[in-house]
């Protein structure tokens, strides 16, 4: 396995639970906004903020 891939491994891990079930609802499991909205119970908003939090979180967790 490759440095950059062990590196988005460990920041996946030390990502912040709310930003994960964002983050996995959209990008593994390729839900809308409104659908994760309504199975995390939590305003569309929020789902936009979250995700924008986790991609910044996987840009600049350290190498």
């Amino acid at each position: 396995m490759n440095r950059e891939l062990r590196r988005l491994r460990r920041a996946i891990a030390a990502m912040p639970d709310s930003e994960w079930q964002v983050f996995d609802g959209a990008r593994y499991r390729d839900l809308d906004f409104f659908r994760i909205a309504a199975e995390l119970d939590i305003a569309v908003p929020e789902v936009e903020r979250l995700l924008a939090s986790a991609m910044l979180h996987l840009m600049q967790f350290p190498k």
